[in-house]
């Protein structure tokens, strides 16, 4: 019996999470982790174990791969409502015109709590945003961007409900008003700031 064909974790996992992004856990099939992943059924539960444990693995994978890239990206603090507002439309401009949105809030909203290993990876996901969203609130109260009575953890709670909100819209294909949706959000917190 031949050895088990070697394969390359992070270009699985990438594929995967493409799959569970488009679709979603429940209507993503072993067939199409198959077909996407290129390998077979044997091999992904020998390395996974199961479909759940290859998408707690991809969920992981986009928390590091994406959430975490588009927060060094986007997000570095010397402009930070200028920086809030790229990293906002950016959301409106997926590669190849795709609408599939976000993985944690798509998975959010297929869960809605169901999976307590699944929430928790979602919940890491969106902790990792709203740290972000903190420190970049702390950054426009130095820069004087900010009311005084601005609540940088309050802020950032509201960024993430504004941001996850953005991202459900983008899911259903809808795109008019956004940026002027955007644009208001950000006003509301930081008035007077313009796009720094």
């Amino acid at each position: 019996m031949g050895r088990p064909k070697a394969f390359d974790m992070d270009e699985t996992l990438r594929a995967a999470m493409g799959a569970f992004r488009a679709r979603g856990f429940e209507a993503t099939s072993l067939k199409d982790l198959e077909s996407l992943t290129g390998l077979g059924a044997g091999s992904l539960y020998n390395a996974f174990g199961s479909k759940e444990a290859l998408f707690l693995a991809a969920l992981d994978h986009y928390n590091e791969r994406v959430v975490k890239r588009r927060i060094a990206t986007y997000l570095k603090g010397g402009s930070p409502v200028r920086e809030l507002r790229a990293l906002f439309l950016s959301t409106l401009k997926e590669p190849g015109g795709t609408a599939f949105g976000c993985l944690l809030t798509n998975t959010a909203v297929e869960f809605a709590g169901a999976s307590a290993p699944i929430a928790a990876k979602v919940e890491d996901g969106f902790a990792l945003l709203e740290r972000a969203f903190r420190k970049q609130c702390e950054a426009a109260l130095e820069l004087g961007l900010a009311p005084r009575s601005l609540q940088p953890r309050r802020a950032a709670l509201r960024l993430l409900h504004a941001y996850q909100g953005l991202l459900v819209l983008v899911r259903s294909g809808r795109r008019a008003g956004l940026t002027a949706l955007v644009d208001d959000t950000l006003d509301g917190l930081f008035p007077g700031a313009g796009h720094d």
